[in-house]
């Protein structure tokens, strides 16, 4: 098991491609929000898929009795330590304080009223002002004179306004700031003990809690293992299969797709499709290589006599709206259509759909299991030029 941790995958043309179902949920509900915005309406094609003659669209390459091997990474100790030293940092919380004393680097929370010759001042007072101290957003003495005060208490500080200061009225004058120190935000760590694992678990002893991290550990690297073996198979069907001719009416409907995703992506770059260079021949190309894999799955569908069920899809909302972590009706208010009709309005189907088209190609075919020792990222491939 890799000890580095995972990142969520950028989304990629294909956009469904290469991408585990949980991650690509998300990524999908943030993408259709975006193109949403844009009033971009995406593939909606379900019903002319249905009717499509695929014998005479599509030259399938085999996708039954294909070979492969299921290589799960073994879970170590080492593996399980990293895991809970990363639970117990990633266990850390704030909780407001309100006994103590302050120290640097503490935020405080405080309410304050400045004077200058005993008169206040346009923007000297504030309520509830939170404020780090080290920060240097205060005048010069004010955040240090509040070291070692405690919270709670009431302080007089006197302070001297910058000579260059940019109000010149308060300009190198002295002033008078009375300050009630209202709370602090206290950072709370863990230490690997009982109290952790029954806080943050359901567990109560070290070797229960431990045996469980394994075991979600050995879950994920099967998942894991599982997805990239569906990818090998997908990419040996896909290798042989040929198209024979592109339906015109949907590869000018997924152009946009293809166009938005780009957008999408070069954003997150601070650039755009332009600057990149992508012209509209490849958008073209894109859309067809996109198309291809949608075409592929419902030919396979419709040989095989794969249908998607009511339960599939029910099974398929109910994923999404616990990847959200809303709702229903949480995610109609953002969406402003209730997930049934988001997943049709955007052609999500096709990831149902992709998903039964996996599990009947590894059903059928030749898999061996075998257990293997990690990888170390650093070393998996060798370096350009070593002449391996």
């Amino acid at each position: 098991m890799s000890k580095k941790r995972k990142v969520i995958e950028e989304v990629k043309i294909p956009w469904y491609r290469k991408v585990k179902k949980s991650t690509w949920i998300m990524t999908a509900i943030i993408v259709a929000m975006v193109f949403a915005a844009a009033g971009i309406i995406i593939y909606s094609h379900v019903d002319t898929y249905s009717k499509l003659n695929y014998d005479k669209i599509v030259d399938l390459g085999k996708y039954e009795g294909l070979k492969g091997t299921l290589s799960i990474e073994k879970v170590t100790d080492e593996d399980v330590k990293a895991e809970i030293d990363q639970r117990v940092k990633d266990a850390a919380y704030t909780k407001t304080v309100k006994k103590g004393k302050v120290k640097k680097g503490d935020t405080i929370v405080i309410d304050y009223v400045g004077k200058v010759d005993g008169k206040k001042f346009d923007g000297g007072s504030a309520e509830k002002q939170k404020l780090k101290i080290g920060s240097g957003k205060f005048i010069p003495g004010f955040e240090d004179a509040l070291i070692g005060k405690k919270i709670g208490e009431d302080c007089t500080i006197n302070v001297t306004f910058p000579k260059d200061y940019q109000a010149e009225d308060l300009a190198g004058k002295d002033a008078e700031f009375d300050v009630t120190i209202r709370s602090k935000k206290e950072k709370v760590t863990y230490e690997y003990n009982g109290k952790f694992i029954r806080d943050t678990s359901k567990y109560f002893k070290k070797s229960s809690y431990e045996k469980a991290v394994k075991k979600d550990l050995q879950k994920q690297a099967r998942e894991t293992a599982e997805s990239t073996l569906e990818e090998e198979l997908w990419t040996k069907v896909q290798d042989k299969t040929k198209i024979k001719k592109y339906p015109k009416g949907l590869v000018k409907e997924e152009i946009p797709l293809v166009q938005a995703q780009y957008a999408q992506m070069a954003e997150q770059y601070g650039t755009s499709p332009e600057q990149m260079g992508i012209t509209e021949d490849q958008y073209k190309e894109f859309a067809k290589q996109s198309l291809k894999e949608k075409l592929t799955l419902h030919a396979i569908a419709e040989k095989a006599g794969i249908k998607i069920t009511r339960k599939d899809k029910k099974d398929f909302y109910n994923e999404i709206l616990e990847n959200s972590k809303m709702t229903e009706e949480e995610f109609e208010e953002a969406a402003g259509m209730t997930v049934k009709e988001w997943v049709k309005t955007n052609g999500y189907d096709i990831q149902i759909l992709r998903d039964k088209v996996l599990d009947y190609i590894r059903e059928h075919g030749k898999i061996t299991e075998k257990k293997v020792d990690a990888v170390d990222e650093a070393t998996e491939a060798p370096a350009e030029g070593s002449g391996q």
